[in-house]
C-alpha cells in the first residue's frame, strides 16, 4: 500500500479533490460560482506556460532530426490518425444513438437564446497571424505551432551557428517543465474549486430533459476512453506500453475534466508523453497539434447534437444520409471549431445549414456542448498521447519504448 500511495499520490488528491469539490457543488449550487478566482489563478498559471512549452520542446525537438523527411512522416501519420479515431469515435456514439434514440420524448425548450451566434469558416486564417506578438497567445496556439516549425528548420539550416539555439531551448524546456511542476501543486484546490462550480451551475440541466441523452453519453465516453487508450497504447507499444500509458493517466484526464481546456491540460499532457518514454520528436509535435486539431471527444458531442435534435424535430436520422454527413460534419467541425479565429458557433452553424434545423437549436446545442465538455475534453487530451504512441511505433520501430527504457537506466546510473 505504501508503494500505491507513493507512486500515485498525486492522482489519489486530484481525485479526492474533484469529487469534494463535486459534492460542495451539488449542495452549494450556483452559489458555488465564488470560488471561481481561486480556480482561475490555478488555470492562469498553467495557460502562462503553454506557450514556451511549445515553442522550446517543440524547436529543440524539429531542430535535432538530422532529416527532415521524419517530420514529413509525423505530421502524414498524425492527420491520419486524426481523421481514423475521429471517424471511430462518431461510430461509438452513433451506433448506440440509432438503437437507443435519446431524443425520443424529449422537450426542448427554444426560447433561449445566444448573444453573438456567429461564426467564421476561414480556415487558413488558423494557420497564420498578423503580428508576431500575437503568435504567443494561448488562442492563436496552431499559428505559434506552424511558425515554431518554420523557425526550426531555419535553425537546421543555420548549422553550427544554430547549435547554441537548440542547447538553450534544451535548457528552456527543462525549465519550464520545472515550473508546470510547481503549478501542479496548487492543483488539487483550483480542480476541486473547478468542479465545484461546474456541477453547481450545471447539476440541474444533466437531471432535466436532456437527461436520457447525457447519460447515454457518458456511457459512451467512458467506454471509448477506456477502450481506445487502451488499444492505441498496445498498437504503439504492447502491453509495456498499456501499462505504461494507464499508469500516468490520472493527472491529463483530470486536469482536463476540471478545466475544461485542451490548451490548459497541454502542458501536463506533455509531461505524460515524457514520462512513458515517447520520443521527443513525436511527443513535442504530435501532443501541441491534437491539443489543436485531434478531439474525439468533440465528434462524440456533435454526433449526440445531431441525433438528439434530429429526433426533436421529427428528422429520421437512421437514414444512410444523415448517418454518413453527421460523420463528416462531426470530423471536419471537431478540427477546426477551437483553432478558426472569431470561430464562435461554427460548429453549431454548420450542423444547422447541413441539416436544416431552425436556428432556434443553437442555444440547445451550445447548452448540449457545455454540459458535455468536461469529459469530452478529457478523451481530447488523453487521445493525444495515445496516438503519439502509435506514431512513435511507425517512425522509430516497435522496440521504441524498450530504447526509451534503456536510456532512462544510463541515465540514472550515470546520475548516480
Amino acid at each position: 500500500m505504501g508503494k500505491i500511495w507513493k507512486t500515485y499520490k498525486s492522482s489519489f488528491l486530484l481525485l479526492a479533490s474533484m469529487i469534494i469539490g463535486g459534492i460542495v457543488g451539488m449542495f452549494w449550487g450556483e452559489g458555488a460560482e465564488i470560488l471561481q478566482p481561486v480556480a482561475d489563478t490555478f488555470l492562469n498559471l498553467l495557460y502562462c506556460c503553454v506557450v514556451p512549452l511549445i515553442f522550446c520542446s517543440l524547436t529543440s525537438a524539429i531542430a535535432k532530426m538530422d532529416d527532415l523527411s521524419k517530420l514529413k512522416k509525423i505530421m502524414g501519420y498524425f492527420l491520419a490518425g486524426t481523421f481514423i479515431t475521429g471517424i471511430i469515435a462518431c461510430l461509438f456514439m452513433m451506433i448506440p444513438a440509432v438503437i437507443l434514440d435519446p431524443g425520443k420524448g424529449v422537450v426542448l425548450d427554444m426560447s433561449k437564446d445566444v448573444t453573438n451566434a456567429s461564426g467564421s469558416l476561414n480556415v487558413l486564417g488558423m494557420f497564420t497571424v498578423g503580428d508576431f506578438p500575437k503568435l504567443f497567445s494561448k488562442a492563436n496556439l496552431m499559428a505559434l505551432i506552424v511558425f515554431t516549425v518554420i523557425f526550426s528548420i531555419a535553425v537546421i539550416m543555420a548549422g553550427e551557428k544554430g547549435k547554441p539555439i537548440v542547447r538553450a531551448m534544451d535548457s528552456l524546456t527543462a525549465v519550464i517543465v520545472n515550473v508546470i511542476n510547481i503549478v501542479m501543486k496548487l492543483a488539487p484546490l483550483g480542480l476541486g474549486c473547478y468542479f465545484a462550480i461546474l456541477i453547481g451551475k450545471y447539476g440541474n440541466e444533466v437531471i432535466g430533459p436532456l437527461s436520457k441523452g447525457i447519460i447515454l453519453y457518458l456511457f459512451v465516453v467512458l467506454a471509448y476512453f477506456v477502450v481506445s487508450q487502451t488499444v492505441m497504447a498496445y498498437l504503439g507499444a504492447g502491453m509495456e506500453g498499456v501499462r505504461a500509458w494507464w499508469k500516468g493517466a490520472a493527472a491529463p484526464t483530470l486536469t482536463a475534466l476540471g478545466t475544461c481546456s485542451s490548451a490548459a491540460s497541454l502542458p501536463i499532457n506533455l509531461l505524460h508523453a515524457k514520462q512513458i518514454g515517447i520520443p521527443d520528436d513525436v511527443a513535442d509535435l504530435a501532443v501541441p497539434l491534437g491539443a489543436n486539431l485531434h478531439k474525439d471527444g468533440a465528434c462524440i458531442i456533435q454526433i449526440l447534437k445531431i441525433s438528439l435534435l434530429c429526433t426533436a424535430f421529427g428528422i429520421n436520422y437512421a437514414t444512410p444520409r444523415n448517418l454518413i454527413m453527421s460523420i463528416v460534419v462531426a470530423v471536419i467541425a471537431s478540427i477546426v471549431m477551437g483553432g478558426i479565429p472569431a470561430g464562435g458557433y461554427v460548429a453549431e452553424i454548420f450542423i444547422v445549414s447541413v441539416f436544416g434545423f431552425p436556428t432556434v437549436s443553437i442555444p440547445i446545442m451550445v447548452l448540449i456542448g457545455t454540459i458535455t465538455d468536461a469529459p469530452a475534453t478529457a478523451i481530447n487530451v488523453t487521445g493525444d498521447t495515445g496516438l503519439a504512441m502509435i506514431i512513435a511505433r511507425l517512425v522509430h520501430g516497435k522496440d521504441w519504448l524498450k530504447q526509451a527504457e534503456g536510456k532512462r537506466m544510463a541515465a540514472a546510473m550515470e546520475a548516480a
